[in-house]
């Protein structure tokens, strides 16, 4: 079976997109080559992928799932097979990161910098992209394709993807600087807890839970602000209106503005960063970045530790 990648590549597009147009848009393609290209990879493997309707794409076959979960595979090594000829690095793993991040942690990109040349060590030819995700694809895109494997909060619900917890996350609050709780030295978690907490409903729990801190009290009991936020740099505009606070990691408040502070919180349960692969993909390289990974969350942590 002869597959054309253009064709594989136009349906992970049209996966991702879940519209005609927006997958051409990301192409650069017309509408009309899109529909060409998923026609003639469904004559190429005998069976439809996608389930259409009057507005275009319905959702996809039991065949197109099945086949969505190794088709990024399929481009990722082409695209490294090709790297090599040319001698540039032969795999590249994407770090889905949320958007927005280096407004509050600045200090990622070198955190991720080190991270790749500890796994050049073991594995040469191997390079590190850092791809920033709206949080609310942060599953999404990871299933999909578009990122490797995901640092994030909580351990995964969904069955594709498997959740590794790596180092202690270190929680602490954040306030404006004109917040009473700036100008003091450490606030306990039950009483940080009390003050209105941004929540972004829309979020899975594993995500959201632990920076609102439902393992301190119920939410039924908290007061929360609905944010419909989809990067980190939308939660800090609205802590910058003053009344409303939120939980960060502390590796987040790295060379914090003047204008935003951070707050210890005494009383915190532990909890843990999480790195999300697909369940698929076993990849020597990913593996030992996922293992790599515990002790690049708690560089990052050390990092913002020494930065107040």
């Amino acid at each position: 079976m002869a597959l054309d990648l253009t064709h594989v590549e136009t349906f992970v597009a049209l996966a991702r997109h879940r519209h005609f147009g927006r997958a051409a848009a990301s192409l650069g393609v017309t509408v009309s080559t899109v529909t060409k290209r998923l026609h003639r990879l469904e004559e190429t493997l005998g069976v439809p992928l996608i389930l259409r309707d009057s507005n275009g794409v319905a959702g996809m076959t039991l065949a197109g799932e099945r086949f969505v979960l190794v088709a990024p595979g399929l481009l990722q090594a082409a695209s490294s097979a090709t790297a090599a000829a040319h001698g540039e690095p032969r795999c590249t793993l994407r770090v889905g990161i949320p958007a927005g991040v280096g407004v509050v942690a600045p200090l990622l990109p070198t955190a991720l910098g080190t991270l790749e040349l500890a796994l050049t060590h073991e594995h040469q030819g191997v390079s590190v992209l850092a791809v920033p995700t709206p949080f609310q694809r942060l599953t999404s895109d990871l299933v999909e394709g578009a990122s490797d494997v995901v640092l994030t909060f909580g351990a995964s619900g969904h069955p594709e993807v498997t959740s590794v917890r790596l180092s202690p996350i270190h929680r602490v609050g954040l306030v404006a600087a004109t917040h009473p709780f700036a100008r003091r030295h450490w606030v306990p978690a039950a009483e940080f807890a009390a003050e209105p907490m941004i929540y972004s409903p829309d979020l899975p729990k594993e995500y959201m839970h632990p920076f609102v801190l439902a393992d301190v009290r119920s939410l039924a009991e908290a007061r929360l602000s609905p944010l419909f936020a989809t990067t980190t740099a939308d939660v800090a505009q609205r802590v910058l209106g003053g009344r409303d606070v939120t939980v960060v990691p502390l590796a987040l408040t790295a060379n914090l503005p003047p204008e935003l502070v951070r707050i210890p919180l005494r009383d915190v349960p532990d909890s843990w960063y999480y790195a999300h692969h697909r369940g698929g993909d076993s990849r020597p390289e990913l593996t030992t970045a996922v293992r790599l990974m515990s002790d690049f969350t708690d560089s990052i942590t050390r990092a913002a530790a020494q930065g107040r």
